[in-house]
């Protein structure tokens, strides 16, 4: 093989692999992949295989990055990776790493990128997700790429969030939008739908190489919540009872910012600046 083409490259690992969708389908012994124990799969794992990037390490040696889809609904997105080294014109499969991370189950890879630790080195941005009727959530997964195996740069349970949304119900739309700080007074009765509940989170991030260790990674932040709490009691002309709510809007606007820490070998919270908005 001449090149580092991503379709040649996923052909070396998976015999027989092509971009149609039956091909691409890749199950043991070709696929070493064993789920998390959390995970019960009803028959044999199935995933649908898909090239994300290519890195070359040295003029050498490469690295495939690839995302598993389960066939079967339920089951966690699987990242794998895959090393390369070229002996004279031909690059041939030294080392691979079927499991890096099963990610959220049920969930999807909304965005992949490379980004830059410092000189020489990079890591793997993952957005994944995870939406249920109500609820989005959107998380960072940061994942360092190394001569011979892929290194998680955050804990596996503090994955930044990007995206936070809940609806409790579809008047959550409409409060939304009212001004920022506002007060609003319920009254419901006892066989009335509970008070809602919503919340919009969103942050945008942006990792600043370092000279000889990853640079320091910045999360801005925007937002709103939608709490209440009980102010009063009564009964309406018919006598059923009234709970009274006040309702309070409350912008949120900050700045979160996580640094590497050499003794974890991951980024670590520096501090969460978090304010109400002007």
């Amino acid at each position: 093989m001449q090149t580092l083409e991503q379709r040649d490259l996923m052909r070396l690992v998976f015999k027989g692999w092509d971009v149609a969708d039956d091909k691409a389908i890749v199950k043991a012994p070709q696929l070493k992949a064993e789920l998390p124990a959390s995970a019960k799969p009803v028959a044999e794992l199935a995933l649908r295989m898909h090239a994300l990037h290519v890195q070359k390490l040295a003029e050498d040696t490469a690295v495939l990055l690839v995302k598993g889809e389960p066939l079967e609904s339920g089951l966690p997105n699987l990242i794998a990776a895959y090393w390369f080294q070229r002996r004279g014109e031909a690059w041939s499969l030294t080392n691979r790493q079927d499991v890096v991370e099963w990610l959220a189950p049920d969930g999807r890879i909304s965005k992949t990128s490379l980004v830059e630790l410092f000189p020489g080195e990079f890591a793997l941005a993952i957005e994944h997700s995870h939406v249920e009727k109500n609820e989005v959530n959107i998380w960072l997964r940061l994942l360092r790429i190394e001569a011979d195996k892929i290194s998680p740069l955050f804990d596996k349970s503090k994955d930044p969030d990007l995206v936070r949304h809940f609806e409790s119900g579809p008047e959550c739309e409409g409060l939304m939008r009212a001004g920022k700080g506002k007060h609003l007074r319920l009254h419901l009765r006892d066989s009335d739908p509970a008070p809602p509940h919503c919340h919009d989170y969103l942050a945008r991030w942006q990792l600043s190489p370092g000279t000889t260790m990853p640079g320091p990674l910045l999360l801005e932040f925007s937002g709103k919540i939608i709490s209440y709490r009980e102010v009063s009691h009564g009964t309406d002309s018919t006598g059923e009872r009234l709970t009274g709510y006040d309702l309070l809007i409350t912008p949120l606007l900050g700045k979160i910012k996580l640094v590497f820490d050499p003794a974890t070998q991951q980024y670590v919270l520096q501090n969460d600046k978090q304010h109400k908005a002007k």
